[in-house]
């Protein structure tokens, strides 16, 4: 069984590749918190990944807030993964996640990291179609890598330092307390198609009058809403008019 949860498509297709080849059932974290399904049964030898990009070297609140809340029953001591999806490095998440797991009954055996395309347009200008392609590759080479040592029950190849452990206690809270909404918005080239609504992890946009408002004071930044307009239309500020977007290319919606 894994988990995973995907704003631009990144940590989703590595969920969804890596459950097709060792066939385990995928399940989107996101859509399990709207249905208010935190209860699954595990049956013996049946694994628990999760699967999750990294944000200010931390996870996704909605990550945290998911594995919180989440009760298994049926294999006592399953063995449990976590695979990061992340631009360059995931500082001391896999420590963060490791103590969020054990204070609610799971010990993880390993943690994976795979850097892949960043899709952080609010901070800079995300990378070329060169640069995408180049990336893509070794992901695909370190996606093989992870599943073999996972179809092994492997440990962790890479453990976060001292001082990576200290850059998500300085980092991380500037996330959790910000995630603010308030400089989304829709310029004029918004075609009222519905597709921010509809895919936003928060439910924080609601479309009124054929444009979407963010009706929250906090989302999960997922960046998803802006990176997925097919018409380049959602901006964050001034921040992100001439920057790139990236959406993987397994994701068509």
């Amino acid at each position: 069984m894994i988990f995973y949860f995907s704003g631009t498509g990144n940590s989703r297709y590595t969920a969804e590749k890596i459950g097709g080849i060792i066939n385990e059932k995928v399940i989107d974290m996101a859509r399990s918190r709207l249905d208010e399904k935190f209860t699954f049964e595990v049956k013996d030898q049946e694994k628990i990944g999760f699967v999750f990009p990294v944000y200010y070297y931390g996870p996704p609140t909605i990550v945290e807030e998911f594995m919180s809340k989440l009760k298994i029953y049926g294999n006592e001591h399953p063995y449990v993964y976590v695979i990061m999806t992340c631009g360059s490095n995931s500082g001391g998440a896999d420590k963060y996640v490791d103590k969020i797991l054990l204070d609610h009954g799971l010990e993880t055996e390993a943690f994976y990291t795979i850097p892949m395309v960043d899709n952080f347009i609010m901070g800079y200008d995300l990378s070329n179609e060169e640069d995408r392609k180049s990336i893509n590759k070794k992901a695909e080479e370190r996606i093989d890598k992870v599943i073999k040592s996972n179809i092994v029950k492997g440990a962790s190849d890479r453990k976060s330092s001292h001082f990576d452990q200290l850059l998500t206690g300085t980092v991380y809270p500037f996330y959790v307390r910000g995630r603010k909404t308030k400089k989304f918005f829709a310029n004029d080239r918004c075609v009222s198609c519905n597709l921010c609504e509809e895919i936003c992890p928060a439910q924080a946009i609601k479309m009124v009058d054929g444009r979407p408002v963010w009706v929250l004071n906090q989302c999960i930044h997922c960046v998803a809403c802006i990176n997925r307009c097919p018409a380049e239309a959602i901006q964050y500020g001034d921040a992100t008019k001439k920057r790139r977007r990236y959406v993987h290319p397994s994701i068509v919606k």
